[in-house]
């Protein structure tokens, strides 16, 4: 989740829009991964680049089933924690691929395969697809060849 201090609200009428609130900074109170999302969206005959930030996938997936042909995704990043990268710091990376499954115990599972090739899991013992049931894909970076991503096909 992202928290804000109301310090940080920019406050002019009207601004950004109707039912929208403008902050100039945002907070994360947590050590679990968010996402990054760039897409566009056609108004009219204009069109515009919005980012998002999702603070979790079930967020993320109801962004990705708003695509269409006026609001197309170009670029989904996601932001892991240390414990997760195996490095020392946040690390923001190319998603080419994000699967859900269910461990022998039942607990629902997150499969994030990068650019790079790394795969990172919600769960610290589990980074292989093959032992999940109940595998279904969320997010696939469509100009990704299905090719590179055998391990994540739906069972």
């Amino acid at each position: 989740m992202f928290i804000s201090d109301e310090s940080c609200l920019v406050g002019f009428p009207g601004f950004p829009g109707p039912g929208r609130t403008a902050w100039r900074m945002v907070e994360r109170d947590s050590e679990e991964l968010w996402y990054h999302v760039r897409f566009r969206v056609r108004e009219g005959g204009r069109s515009r680049a919005k980012k998002c930030m999702p603070a979790d996938s079930s967020v993320l997936a109801h962004l990705l089933s708003q695509r269409s042909p006026d609001h197309t995704i170009e670029e989904v990043q996601v932001v892991t924690a240390p414990h997760m990268n195996g490095s020392a710091s946040d690390r923001m990376e190319k998603l080419v691929s994000l699967v859900m499954g269910y461990d022998q115990a039942g607990e629902c599972v997150l499969l994030h395969k990068v650019a790079s090739g790394a795969v990172y899991s919600s769960a610290s013992d589990c980074l292989d697809a093959g032992s999940l049931t109940g595998i279904r894909t969320i997010y696939e970076d469509t100009k990704t060849a299905p090719s590179a991503v055998p391990e994540f096909a739906e069972n």
